[in-house]
């Protein structure tokens, strides 16, 4: 018989089955078109690591005086996940096959920023919006009086909220709204992309490492990492799941956006 949990977690399964299929993607057929998207998007790859980060903190030992993890195993790989946002060694390689010469290894923020500038999309609303926040204003209020798209900024708002919620509740977004559904995603993105022809090796670079990352170990572990921290609680497993809706939501609503005009 069918539980509220079950049929919790089958509303999510059917919201992220829909963003692998969602209309957005077909629009990118011209490199006008990639312009709108990476500018719409960027917000995402922006709030991600500050989900992430988020979850090092309570998940590893952050204080002035280290205390061995509660979970090893989960600690691991919030800091592999945290190394490969922060500095992915991968960046040089797909770096040089742009022609931009050597580089270090760098934050996957500032990689998506490389591919947007590969492809004359516009990075300064982005810029900004990054200088306001390592001035100290807060992101709600940088969001809320920024130059990203209406769309873009609503859906860093509502990540931003969703980081003063506790533990479990992140662990669930950051599983079913990012680790879980970014492959689906990516990959009709990177046969569009592929399709059209449009040059774009750092974007296709960036989303290829994501898919392989997050559909062959990532994903698994992220997926032992929220049972771990559940931990058989129903209220958590509920709060969790309400959390997750709120970010697939929202990005919905971003992907929306993107597709409205190929739906005009």
């Amino acid at each position: 018989m069918s539980t509220p949990a079950t049929t919790q977690l089958d509303e999510l399964e059917r919201a992220k089955s829909a963003l692998g299929d969602h209309p957005a993607y077909h629009s990118l057929d011209s490199v006008e078109a990639l312009r709108r998207f990476m500018e719409h998007h960027v917000i995402c790859v922006l709030d991600f690591m500050s989900l992430v980060k988020s979850l090092q903190r309570d998940l590893t030992s952050m204080g002035p005086v280290w205390l061995p993890p509660a979970d090893p195993e989960v600690a691991r790989f919030i800091n592999e996940i945290v190394l490969d946002e922060e500095s992915d060694g991968e960046f040089p390689r797909y770096a040089r096959a742009a022609g931009l010469g050597e580089r270090s290894p760098a934050s996957h923020f500032e990689w998506y920023l490389a591919a947007m500038d590969e492809v004359g999309a516009d990075t300064g609303p982005i810029r900004r919006v990054v200088r306001r926040l390592r001035r100290g204003e807060s992101p709600g209020e940088v969001l809320s009086s920024c130059e990203l798209p209406p769309a873009s900024a609503a859906f860093g708002k509502t990540t931003f909220e969703l980081l003063e919620k506790p533990l479990h509740v992140r662990a669930a977004v950051f599983f079913h709204g990012r680790e879980d559904v970014i492959p689906r995603m990516f990959m009709p993105l990177v046969r569009e992309l592929q399709a059209s022809g449009t040059p774009c090796g750092l974007l296709l670079g960036y989303l290829e490492r994501h898919i392989e990352a997050d559909g062959d170990h990532h994903g698994p572990l992220a997926r032992r990492m929220l049972d771990a921290i559940f931990g058989g609680d129903p209220l958590k497993l509920s709060e969790g799941i309400a959390g997750a809706k709120a970010a697939l939501v929202a990005r919905r609503a971003l992907w929306d956006d993107l597709a409205e005009p190929a739906l005009a």
